[in-house]
This record gives structure tokens, sequence and C-alpha cells, in this order.
């Protein structure tokens, strides 16, 4: 069976990615166990990262300037697609894959993908502004106020667009309950129908989900400049939690 992680940079997507990796479903390339988060493992399988890379246009753009406008896609992108799934396949009764920008090309996989499973994270916008707050600094920080929150949107709207259509079975996991809460992982440990191994770390939940006065500052700017509202679609997805 495959599985595909969807949810925004910095929404819990590379632990989602590593405890089905740890339950043997395999979910990279090439395994770097030894080196953690900060050291750039991020629980990726490469092949399908550069599919999204050439898909938008995104090749060593920062996250939060990748926009979900197809820049390229024809015979040959839908053709090493196709090779990188019959790849896997091959190799792997049990794998999948995760890359925050599939929330931006999920449809152009879905239709040549077999049967397969979708695991969809999200993190609360205001979490999220703050751990892309916290991790930045210098020019970068006003990238974050005007970006984070659009880009929050637009990654999220398109996980609920691709679940409201989609015909293969799903979970929708919040990460802070992921990180405290035993029963968010009993969930996804009974969706993919098998023991998982905890590999969660406390440390690493660095941002606490608290409207700051910046982050209504950056509210406020995304939606004066018409922007979608993202405590409602965060409430969609709650909704499709249950």
């Amino acid at each position: 069976m495959i599985h595909v992680v969807l949810g925004m940079h910095k929404s819990g997507t590379t632990l989602v990615s590593e405890l089905l990796h740890h339950a043997g479903i395999d979910m990279v390339d090439t395994v770097h166990s030894e080196a953690g988060y900060d050291e750039g493992n991020k629980w990726e399988r490469e092949s399908t990262k550069q599919v999204n890379h050439v898909i938008l246009g995104s090749a060593g753009a920062y996250s939060l300037e990748t926009v979900g406008h197809t820049r390229r896609f024809g015979d040959a992108e839908r053709a090493r697609m196709r090779d990188v799934i019959a790849a896997c396949s091959a190799r792997h009764p049990d794998w999948g894959f995760k890359d925050p920008r599939t929330c931006l090309t999920y449809d152009l996989w879905a239709g040549e993908l077999p049967p397969h499973r979708i695991v969809a994270v999200f993190r609360r916008p205001e979490e999220a502004w703050a751990h892309y707050q916290a991790s930045t600094a210098g020019r970068r920080r006003l990238t974050v106020f005007r970006q984070c929150l659009p880009r929050w949107c637009d990654s999220n709207a398109a996980i609920l667009s691709a679940l409201d259509r989609t015909t293969q079975p799903f979970i929708v996991i919040d990460y802070a309950k992921l990180m405290t809460d035993p029963a968010e992982l009993a969930r996804l440990e009974r969706f993919v129908d098998r023991p998982l191994v905890d590999r969660r770390d406390p440390r690493m939940r660095r941002s606490r989900a608290t409207r700051s006065m910046g982050y209504r500052l950056a509210r406020m700017w995304h939606r004066l400049w018409g922007g979608a509202n993202p405590e409602a679609i965060a409430a969609r997805l709650d909704e499709l939690r249950t």
C-alpha cells in the first residue's frame, strides 16, 4: 500500500513520515538515520521531491516563496512520475512519500497513483507562524510576516480540496495533538493498521499556538489583502478529524 503524506512546511510531516518509516512503510530513497531534523533529515523521498520541484519551478526557493502554480507538467513529467511510482512499487510492498509541496501537486500525483492512503497533517496557523518566526532572522522575517499566512491558507485549502474530491481513504492528524495526546497517535496507528514506534520528541515542538501581537498584525495584513480566513480553514480540518 502507498501512503501519501500531505501537510505544509513545519506542520509535522517529518514526524509522520518518520513514524510510518519505522513501522515498515518505506518513506525515503536513502535513510540517513544518524542525522536529525536540524541536520537536514526531513524523512523525504528525494525522487518524488524532485518531481515536485520540476512541476512548481521551486528548486532553490525558500519554502514560503513556493506558490501553487504549475510551471511545467507534460508527457515528460508524467512519465517521470510513473517511473518513480513503478520503481518504488517494485522495491517495496508498502511505501510512501512526503514533501510539503505535494499539497500543491497532489491532484497530478493522484492521476498516476494506484490505490493509496492519504495522511493529512496540519498545524494551527498561529503555531506555524510562530515556528517560522523563531527559526528565521533578518530580512527573511519580513517574508514570514507577509507570506506565512497566505502560504498556510494555500496549502491547507489545497488539502481540503483534495480530501473533498478523493475516493481514497484518508485521515487528518492535528500535529499539536499528535505530540501531546496518545489518542492521536493511536488514531494514526489504527489507520495504517500496524503498530507504530513512538518517535516523538517533545523538544522538537518549539512553538505553541499563542496569538501573539505579531501574529495578529500578520493576520490583519493577510486579511487586508483579501486573504482567506485561516481559522475557518483550521475549523474545517478539525471537522474532518472526527
